[in-house]
């Protein structure tokens, strides 16, 4: 899709890479060794930096309880696998718009007194 992507094979890979690139938006596999993808987007969600990266969180298991647990743990989105590209795409670029919204919002200085600025994130995807 021409997105700059950054791979990591577990949860903890994928923490030790964001200490040196803070992407865009993570695009979460809910079932990864050392660290699954529930724990690293608890983990994600509670660091003061990581917290504002959006995360699209992604699974075979659509049903019962990994849906809302994603969202529970606020991920943005969720997606079933396997993975259809332009569902993909839309999602990814919806939780995108979103944020850029949101920084919008923030800096606008009509804001600036009600909504301090969010801290806001660029450069490339991280995912499974």
């Amino acid at each position: 899709m021409g997105w700059e992507t950054i791979l990591a094979e577990s949860g903890q890979e994928a923490m030790n890479k964001l200490e040196h690139d803070l992407p865009s938006v993570v695009l979460l596999n809910m079932r990864t060794p050392v660290m699954n993808g529930i724990k690293l987007a608890a983990s994600l969600k509670s660091h003061p930096v990581y917290k504002k990266i959006p995360i699209l969180a992604a699974s075979g298991h659509s049903r019962g309880l990994t849906r809302e647990r994603c969202l529970a743990l606020g991920c943005d989105d969720f997606i079933s696998k396997p993975l259809v590209l332009p569902d993909l795409e839309m999602r990814l670029t919806n939780i995108l718009s979103i944020e850029r919204l949101k920084t919008i919002r923030a800096t606008d200085p009509m804001n600036l007194a009600s909504n301090p600025p969010e801290r806001t994130t660029t450069g490339p995807t991280v995912g499974e």
